[in-house]
């Protein structure tokens, strides 16, 4: 779905915008393609129905998980990744990534640190979590299309072009 990719495209670019520390911000990363460090790796994870606003569009509420990555050799390196992953809280914060089908602000946000792979021993890692309400889909109409029409409000009766004795 083409939504699923425009949001992933902006929260990439919202995050090297207001992250500018980060060498490598990239959503669904590849394995074996070369990452510069510090780096955050995120993607969507799983999807849950989310609350449907009568509108034909399929609501969802998407988990979504990202890793900071440091270089374990940096000085205070936990420190620096703890650092790296409130700010993605900050920019987390009431952040609809200007996108007009998502319709909720980032919830249950949590981060911590992850004790890293065989793979990943050189690194230091924090994970941040989060979910967030958005729709997918076309817009339906349930109702057939009807031609124009005059819509009369009549306050007191008599006093409109439909009279009580018309009734």
């Amino acid at each position: 779905m083409s939504e699923l990719t425009t949001l992933h495209e902006a929260i990439t670019r919202t995050l090297r915008e207001r992250m500018p520390a980060l060498l490598h911000v990239e959503e669904f990363p590849e394995l074996g393609v070369e990452v510069k460090i510090p780096a955050l790796l995120y993607g969507l994870t799983d999807l849950s129905p989310g609350i449907d606003r009568g509108e034909g569009k399929t609501a969802l509420i998407g988990r979504f998980q990202s890793c900071i990555l440091i270089e374990a050799t940096r000085d205070k390196a936990s420190l620096q990744a703890a650092i790296l992953a409130a700010q993605v809280a900050v920019v987390l914060h009431n952040q609809t990534w200007d996108v007009e089908f998502v319709t909720g602000v980032p919830e249950n946000v949590h981060a911590q640190p992850e004790a890293p792979t065989q793979e990943l021993e050189q690194f230091v890692m924090w994970s941040i979590q989060w979910t967030q309400a958005f729709e997918v889909g076309e817009l339906e109409w349930l109702w057939p299309d009807e031609p124009p029409g005059s819509l009369v409000f009549n306050v007191e009766p008599g006093d409109g072009p439909v009279s009580p004795e018309d009734l």
